[in-house]
């Protein structure tokens, strides 16, 4: 498995050609960082949770990785898609029921272009997944003095066209005091198979972010609608580090385990989760506000979309 490192005086980040992900990302001890990175490695502390696994499968045990070319799971694991019954394949070592993720995070990507000097690298990969879709992917990650950005381009290689989604799955290392904060226009609460149900405007107490607090010991697994102006999600940590996730895109989904996780996972996304199975629809019924399906990137052969999510992190003592 090829890694890459890229590291300025402030950061320090570790890339993974299998999957596309990333191993590391961390603050370091440079540029008057010492009295907040001093948790868990000597001259360090841990932006992303690091990776805790290094099996053929563990793409899911990495800092980050990429969801492409749909997100989290689709009902039924199949959708309807001009006039054809598109059947999603399974991979049983990851997930016996659904396509989980997409495959780009269990697909190698290869290094295609770099810049030492301006600290940017970019991976590509390319998937043909039968009965399904064709396309290519490139990931570039750049550090850029405090901050570090991932910009993800799918185009279809298919001839046809097809429904394209793309999010990015970072598991966001917390302290126990940990507050997080964002806003959200609304919340689809989940159902017993990890998909959404109801949307509602009025965010349950729980789910609820829109001021700072610790996080919660609950399960969390919701998809939030955000506004025209994207998400923008902060993570205070009682060390006195500030680190800030921005992204253009329209929908954030939110996991976490129950009890004290360790982690939060902050995923902007393109489309909201499940968009594909109400595809069938699109034609004879309106949209309205709460929809998944107008989410959904419709490209054209050898057409292209992108979606990009900023990391910044910030001494606050």
């Amino acid at each position: 498995m090829a890694t890459h490192t890229l590291e300025n005086d402030t950061l320090k980040l570790v890339i993974n050609e299998r999957g596309g992900v990333i191993d590391a990302f961390q603050c370091t001890y440079n540029n008057g960082c010492e009295y907040v990175c001093n948790q868990g490695e000597e001259h360090a502390f841990n932006i992303l949770r690091p990776r805790t696994k290094l099996s053929e499968h563990s793409a899911g045990e990495a800092s980050m990785f990429p969801m492409v070319p749909m997100v989290n799971r689709i009902r039924g694991n199949s959708f309807e898609w001009q006039g054809r019954q598109v059947t999603l394949p399974i991979n049983s070592q990851v997930d016996p029921d659904f396509f989980l993720h997409g495959d780009g995070w269990l697909t190698h990507w290869q290094l295609c272009r770099q810049n030492p000097q301006e600290l940017w690298l970019e991976l590509v990969m390319t998937s043909d997944i039968k009965g399904v879709c064709h396309y290519q992917a490139k990931q570039r990650f750049q550090l850029e003095q405090d901050s570090l950005i991932v910009t993800m381009t799918v185009t279809n290689l298919s001839e046809e066209a097809f429904p394209f989604g793309a999010g990015f799955h970072p598991f966001f290392h917390c302290l126990p005091d940990t507050q997080v904060q964002f806003s959200a226009l609304g919340v689809w609460r989940e159902d017993a198979t990890y998909l959404p149900s109801d949307y509602t405007t009025a965010i349950p107490t729980v789910f609820d972010f829109e001021q700072a607090k610790p996080i919660p010991n609950a399960w969390i697994n919701n998809g939030y609608r955000m506004d025209k102006s994207g998400v923008t999600a902060t993570l205070n940590h009682n060390n006195g580090l500030l680190v800030t996730l921005t992204s253009p895109c329209h929908y954030l989904q939110v996991y976490k385990p129950e009890g004290q996780a360790g982690f939060l996972c902050l995923e902007p996304q393109s489309q909201a989760v499940n968009a594909h199975a109400e595809l069938a629809s699109l034609a004879t019924t309106p949209l309205d506000t709460a929809s998944h399906r107008e989410s959904l990137t419709i490209l054209a052969p050898k057409q292209s979309m992108q979606i990009t999510m900023t990391i910044k992190v910030q001494a606050t003592l």
